[in-house]
């Protein structure tokens, strides 16, 4: 066994990815003493894509998160489709609030180990033990390392060892009887067009384009019992060769997306799930992300969601943590306060729509889609203003707190811009 020193800082995160390293970063960049767990035992490039839509996009930029624009590909319109391949909902993302933005996850993550440079992130470090001490919070890992801290923030995913820490008794995740594989893809030399989703019954694809010409997928069937015993995000991976016969017929450019791909490559597989109600942690020991509210990835808000907790915490431990301060122990209560509205409805929203993109009674589907073609395009802009208007609100406080207020009012002001001429 390897033998490490103990250190001691004022904010042990446990849990290196997107939510885990803007919180380390923001913070370091405030003056704490931070240090980051990861058990994984090295970063490698995998992951599939993401959209940051304009909440995430906002926090971050506020924070100071420099992400490469050669990664990003403008999303534009995104199309909705029925099992027939009929328009259901045609929303543009460029029209609502800002831009949405599809990128790598790899090349996300390497954005932020950027802007965490000098917060030791060690790898390895698999939390096994939290205890409270007369100098804070000792977390010790598997290997024998030991790190105390003023505050310990668990962003350590849906399967939370430090949730665990806090509450051994807490609900298990909720499954939604659903199975995802992610992948990315080359892409096929033709123009790439919008971004498209399409419901057909007990299956459901996505295909997202991205900046260097290359297609992320995701591609999503109702497997109830195969996921019964199953831990989210933990299932094995598929290949392209067996995706392509899955989900062969749904969609033609899918279809010669998987045709021309290395048929033995694979796929992160796994079934989908959340949490309905939130837990933020207690005392010195919170929660962040998925290890907070994990959410079904409908809404493509779980990474955004881990954001803007990031961006609230940054804003708000610093404080809690000066000389002389008493905030501490209203932290826990404080941050439950201002996220559990917040997140709890997106998490509902998610589970809905997931639920409904799978219905298979045929007179149910009709209605449904009869009702979703109904629906005015001021309506679903209403809708996207609903879903990102905190993380924009949020993002003018945390500029604000930065720049006196001067940066705020410009963020706000285009928000508002924005806001007139979608309407």
């Amino acid at each position: 066994m390897k033998t490490f020193s103990k250190a001691q800082v004022d904010v042990l995160v446990v849990g290196a990815g997107i939510g885990g390293l803007t919180l380390a970063g923001a913070l370091a960049r405030r003056g704490l003493r931070v240090r980051v767990w990861e058990r994984a035992e090295g970063f490698e490039p995998v992951g599939a894509g993401i959209s940051l839509q304009p909440n995430a996009w906002a926090v971050l930029e506020a924070l100071g998160v420099a992400l490469p624009p050669e990664a990003m590909a403008a999303l534009g319109p995104v199309a909705v489709r029925d099992a027939r391949g009929r328009a259901l909902l045609a929303l543009d993302a460029a029209a609502n609030l800002a831009s949405t933005y599809a990128i790598h996850r790899a090349d996300l993550h390497t954005a932020l180990l950027a802007f965490a440079a000098g917060v030791p992130v060690e790898a390895g470090a698999e939390l096994t033990q939290l205890r409270n001490t007369d100098e804070g919070v000792t977390a010790t890992a598997a290997d024998g390392r030991v790190c105390t801290a003023r505050v310990v923030v668990g962003a350590d995913g849906v399967a939370s060892v430090v949730g665990a820490q806090l509450d051994a008794a807490a609900p298990p995740v909720r499954l939604a009887g659903q199975t995802c594989w992610r992948l990315v893809v080359p892409g096929d030399g033709q123009p790439a067009g919008p971004a498209v989703e399409q419901w057909a019954g007990d299956r459901r694809i996505g295909r997202v384009p991205l900046s260097d010409g290359r297609w992320y997928l995701y591609l999503v069937a109702s497997e109830r019992a195969a996921v019964a015993g199953a831990g989210v995000g933990e299932g094995s991976p598929d290949t392209v060769a067996a995706l392509a016969r899955r989900f062969a017929g749904i969609d033609a450019r899918l279809d010669a997306l998987l045709a021309q791909a290395d048929p033995g490559q694979r796929a992160h597989r796994g079934p989908l799930g959340d949490r309905p109600r939130a837990r933020f942690g207690a005392g010195p020991v919170l929660l962040l992300g998925d290890a907070a509210h994990a959410s079904t990835p409908n809404l493509g808000q779980g990474a955004a969601l881990a954001i803007e907790d990031a961006g609230w915490l940054a804003l708000h431990l610093p404080a809690a943590l000066a000389p002389g301060s008493a905030g501490l122990g209203t932290l826990a209560t404080r941050y439950a306060q201002a996220r559990t509205a917040r997140v709890e409805a997106a998490v509902r929203t998610a589970w809905r729509l997931g639920w409904a993109a799978h219905w298979r009674n045929r007179l149910a589907c009709w209605l449904r889609d009869v009702l979703l073609r109904a629906l005015p395009a001021r309506a679903s802009t209403r809708q996207a203003e609903a879903l990102w208007q905190p993380g924009l609100e949020l993002a003018a406080e945390i500029s604000a707190a930065a720049t006196g207020g001067l940066r705020a009012e410009a963020i706000a002001g285009a928000a508002s811009d924005r806001r007139a001429t979608a309407a």
